[in-house]
């Protein structure tokens, strides 16, 4: 579907609809109607809402539902809400409403994001990545902070950027973690842009994995000369992003040198950058001072320099924050140390990938939680790596994806022993749910060892949400 509007015939005037009642859709209802909008209704399938501060929005089929607070608009919910837009000049979709919602539809189509970055005022910082971007962002964030800069934290990691617009002046910085949901129908990139890993994720949104990698590529394709775009290349994606738009690229990696941009060398981060044919090595700091726990994040740390430095925050503030700066909730976060067993919550983790690195962490034995809600994720490469991980001694499985992850981690056994004579001490155990699977674990573990819930898998079924994943497994925890 092509996304195409035309702001001169958006005014105040005009009937505006908000599919979806989310963070996204709630401040976008609340924006409007504090700037005079007087027309805005917002549409929502389900058949009650809650809104970002645990405000409900109440209702059920279609016309009856109003809002119970904040913000002033009436709601349209339950099943068959989407059919009444027709009469909308302008509809904001949410990133969880599927494009394919909106076949047939006449008017004008936008989104929160993209009436942002239409409105903003400053330098706007994107970050995307499969995983990553909101440890990522809530790094630059911390480093701009630190530095005096008149810095704001939004987008997919919690906060709409409609709640800071009016506050935004030529100096201000807005750093944004934009999934694909919110990228896929930009026509304006940010001016600094960062793509971290990128595999494959929202299997169950997505056609494939180009669907899902095309989705992503408006963070880059409108860069003009005056951008910048950061690119991890050691991965295959790398050279078709940097293929994009007209911005200074640069580049960062974990596993050899790049001619501009942030990399390892010796426990070191280095940072090399060049002007008028002149280059210049930096040392950021030490890694083995990073204050995120993980090798994985090395590569967050590093994107994060390269923002800091393409925006000339000194050296001495940068490796101030990425020593103490240890990390977000729910992404490996440690919750407790219990009979000398050390406990990490790593509800964040929706992808094969993040549960291999998170398994990869820490050299030592270790006990993971996994499994979830279905997102159709491949895992046969998640199995392989555990299996082949001497650390990781147990995998316990829970939820919808347990039956299909067991099978995995059985197929790339006996892989093993077939290709390799291996015989790999990793056993696997169907524990039904979280509380299950974390009194088996706490049972087997000895002290010295490390239990990592890091579910690979999405929360819906078994939990509203991550949070509210990441919560339970903390309070389990406690209580041991």
């Amino acid at each position: 579907m092509d996304f195409v509007l035309q702001w001169g015939a958006m005014d105040k005037k005009s009937k505006i609809g908000i599919l979806g009642g989310g963070v996204e859709g709630l401040a976008a209802a609340a924006y409007l109607a504090a700037h005079g909008y007087r027309d805005v209704t917002l549409y929502d399938e389900n058949t009650s809402l809650e809104d970002a501060d645990g405000r409900f929005l109440g209702g059920t089929g279609s016309g009856d539902g109003a809002l119970s607070g904040p913000p002033p608009v009436p709601a349209v919910l339950g099943m068959g809400a989407f059919d009444e837009i027709d009469e909308c000049d302008t509809v904001f979709r949410s990133p969880g409403v599927h494009p394919d919602k909106l076949k047939g539809f006449g008017g004008e189509i936008t989104s929160t994001i993209r009436f942002f970055m239409e409105k903003r005022r400053g330098v706007v910082i994107g970050v995307t990545g499969t995983k990553g971007k909101g440890t990522t962002s809530a790094l630059i964030y911390e480093i701009l902070q630190e530095d005096g800069r008149d810095a704001y934290l939004g987008g997919n990691i919690g906060e709409s950027p409609l709640k800071f617009l009016d506050d935004l002046n030529d100096d201000s910085l807005s750093v944004l973690e934009l999934s694909s949901f919110q990228l896929q129908d930009l026509t304006v990139s940010p001016d600094v842009a960062v793509v971290l890993m990128t595999t494959s994720d929202h299997m169950d949104y997505h056609k494939d994995k180009d669907d899902y990698w095309m989705a992503k590529t408006p963070i880059a394709r409108f860069q003009g000369e005056d951008g910048v775009l950061i690119v991890n290349s050691d991965y295959d994606y790398a050279e078709a992003f940097l293929a994009l738009g007209k911005g200074k690229k640069v580049g960062v990696s974990t596993k050899g040198m790049v001619e501009k941009g942030a990399f390892l060398s010796n426990g070191k981060i280095l940072y090399m950058s060049c002007d008028g044919g002149m280059c210049r090595r930096e040392v950021i700091g030490e890694t083995a001072r990073v204050g995120l726990p993980g090798p994985h994040n090395l590569e967050n740390v590093l994107a994060a320099v390269c923002v800091a430095r393409s925006l000339g925050v000194g050296i001495d503030v940068i490796q101030k924050v990425i020593y103490r700066f240890s990390g977000l909730e729910h992404r490996l976060e440690l919750v407790r140390e219990a009979f000398g067993v050390k406990f990490y919550n790593d509800s964040f983790s929706t992808t094969p990938e993040t549960c291999v690195a998170a398994a990869r962490a820490f050299d030592a034995p270790t006990f993971l939680i996994c499994g979830g809600s279905e997102k159709f994720s491949d895992y046969s490469d998640w199995a392989r790596e555990l299996e082949e991980n001497m650390n990781v001694k147990a995998v316990f499985l829970i939820g919808d994806t347990a039956a299909r992850m067991e099978e995995a981690l059985k197929m790339a056994a006996m892989r093993g022993k077939v290709e390799e004579g291996k015989e790999f001490p990793l056993k696997v155990y169907m524990c039904g749910n979280l509380e299950n699977a974390l009194k088996e674990a706490r049972a087997q573990a000895r002290a010295g060892d490390y239990v990592i819930m890091s579910p690979a898998a999405a929360s819906f079924g078994l939990f509203k949400n991550y949070k509210e994943r990441g919560k339970r497994f903390r309070e389990l925890v406690r209580a041991l």
